[in-house]
Formats: C-alpha cells, sequence, structure tokens
C-alpha cells in the first residue's frame, strides 16, 4: 500500500496559470542493506553475509560500468545508465572536459517491474492515519 497526501501546485506562467492538487508519496519506510540481505537469504540457500559481499561486489561493479560510460541491464529489474551535463558554451570548442560533468544515474524499469507497478494499491494519508492511529490528520 502506498500512502499518498494532497499537494498543493501552484502555476504562474503567463497564459497558463493554475492553482490545484496532486498526489504526493508520503515517506515510507526505508529497507537497508543489512534487512534486504536477511530477506533474500530467508528465501533461497545463501547466507545473509554471502548476500551482502554479492551486493557489494555489484555496487564496485556498477561504479566501473558506470563510470566507463557503459549502461548496466540488470535482467527483470531494469537498465542502469549515468546522465551527463554540462555548462551552455556558445562554441563547441569551448566544450572541454573539465564542464561536462554526471548529472544522475537514470533508472529505466523492466517491462515486467514497470507492469507490476501498475498493481500498486493507493490510501490517503488522512484515511490511514483515521484505521491505524484514530486520527484525522494529514
Amino acid at each position: 500500500m502506498i500512502i499518498y497526501k494532497p499537494r498543493k501546485m501552484v502555476c504562474r506562467i503567463p497564459g497558463k496559470e493554475k492553482t490545484g492538487f496532486f498526489a504526493a508519496k508520503t515517506a515510507g519506510t526505508t529497507i537497508d542493506t543489512n534487512d534486504l540481505c536477511k530477506r533474500i537469504s530467508e528465501k533461497c540457500s545463501v547466507s545473509g553475509s554471502d548476500v551482502k559481499g554479492v551486493i557489494e561486489a555489484l555496487i564496485n561493479e556498477f561504479e566501473l560500468e558506470l563510470l566507463s560510460g557503459n549502461r548496466i541491464r540488470m535482467g527483470e529489474l531494469g537498465l542502469f545508465e549515468a546522465s551527463i551535463t554540462s555548462e551552455v558554451v556558445t562554441e563547441t570548442e569551448a566544450l572541454k572536459p573539465k564542464k561536462v560533468r554526471i548529472k544522475t544515474v537514470t533508472f529505466l524499469p523492466s517491462p515486467r517491474l514497470k507492469s507490476m507497478m501498475g498493481k500498486a494499491n493507493f490510501m490517503r494519508l488522512r484515511d490511514f492515519n483515521k484505521m491505524v492511529n484514530g486520527v484525522e490528520e494529514e
């Protein structure tokens, strides 16, 4: 269940002024590597420490491949890639390596993962708080 709350939106672009509300995801819990390793080890015959070793090695390989400009397709998980940006220059010759940097690491989910996300259930924070805590607040 994904919990959301209404968030006010104000658009002040001339000719497109608009005010309204949209659904904003509330912060859920964060699962750390240790919890993830424990959960995985409970579902297979590999120990939690072995799973953790594999995850650490995977992270190291991700770093090497992304810094080499490569994409990483993780099977049914999806595709990872580093995206770059730079300063805006007026001449192509001025676009030197020192002006280029990594902007972020992008993730494109696999069709299977994307399809699974289409099955998500949602509940408004106010309704969740009423059900769990007996109070009507967002």
